[in-house]
Order: C-alpha cells, then sequence, then structure tokens
C-alpha cells in the first residue's frame, strides 16, 4: 500500500516486537512529513496491541513431524517434477511415433489389399470376357474366307438398304 520502504520496515518490525526509541522516532519523523498515512498508522499500532494480548494458540505435540512430514511431501513432489523435466524430448516423442508409424502401416497395406482385389476383379472380368469371345466359336472357318467377297458385298448392300428404308421413312410421314 505505502511505497516507502522505510515505513514498511518499521511496521514489519511493529509487528514482531516493540519498537525502539529510535525507531519509534524515526516513524513519527516519517509520519509528520506524511500525514495522510497518520490515521492507518493508529489503527495497525491498535491491531498489534490487541493481537499481543491475546494468548498463544496451543500447539499440538506433534506439530514438528507434522511440519517434517510436509517438508518431506514437498521436496518429493519437487523431485518428482525435477525428474520429468529431465527426461529428454524424444522420450517422449517415441510412443507417438510409435502409433503415428502404426497408423500409416495400416493405412498401406489396406490400400495395398484394395487394391488388389480391386485388380484381381478386372482380371475376372477381363477372364470372363475372353471366355465369352472364345466361347463365339471359330472365325478362322475356311468356308468364311472362301465367302468373305460375298460377306462383304452384302453389308455394302445392307447400308444401301438402310439409307432407302430411311428415305422410304421420311416420305411416309
Amino acid at each position: 500500500m505505502n511505497p516507502d520502504p522505510n515505513y514498511e520496515r518499521l511496521r514489519e518490525i511493529g509487528w514482531r516486537r516493540p519498537l525502539s526509541e529510535t525507531e519509534q522516532t524515526e516513524l513519527r519523523r516519517w509520519l509528520a512529513a506524511h500525514p495522510e498515512h497518520q490515521s492507518d498508522a493508529e489503527v495497525e499500532a491498535a491491531l498489534t496491541q490487541a493481537l499481543a494480548k491475546l494468548p498463544d494458540a496451543p500447539v499440538p505435540s506433534n506439530f514438528t513431524s507434522r511440519v517434517l512430514q510436509a517438508i518431506e511431501r514437498e521436496t518429493s513432489a519437487l523431485e518428482h517434477t525435477a525428474r520429468r523435466a529431465a527426461v529428454p524430448w524424444w522420450r517422449a516423442l517415441i510412443p507417438r511415433l510409435a502409433v503415428a508409424t502404426a497408423v500409416v502401416g495400416i493405412s498401406a497395406i489396406s490400400y495395398w489389399r484394395y487394391q488388389g482385389v480391386k485388380h484381381r476383379g478386372q482380371l475376372a472380368d477381363a477372364a470372363r470376357n475372353l471366355v465369352t469371345v472364345t466361347g463365339a466359336g471359330p472365325l478362322s472357318d475356311p468356308a468364311v474366307l472362301e465367302d468373305f467377297e460375298v460377306i462383304r458385298q452384302l453389308s455394302q448392300a445392307d447400308e444401301g438398304l438402310l439409307a432407302l428404308s430411311d428415305d422410304l421413312l421420311s416420305l411416309k410421314q
């Protein structure tokens, strides 16, 4: 509350023991220079006197052992935190790297298996088509080759008939 270190020092001394004559003179001199803090100093002095009249609180018989246990717990907690902080960065990275490697590996194997199944399906389709084509009968029959010219001329005649049928249909409409 007060930025002056001398006043703060004198206040803290007054909490622990009564001020000596020199200290009281120094406090009076400071309060004369800073009258706005006079009421705060009077309240502080009255409170200190009231607290001095109170009896000391009874201390349990195991107070020392409880304090030492609390210090020991705090020390072990600090040591545990220091040990955790001393773990190298790569030791914390190893589990994460293992999980990432497993995910990538499983994904790659799954994709490879999918591509294999897909390829096998394409091969099966090609095999079915091959069976269908080969089951149509031989195309290299000597009779077909002998009559090839006649068949070619018939296919040209079919094209003429198709054109003629288109003309006939257009007249009908």
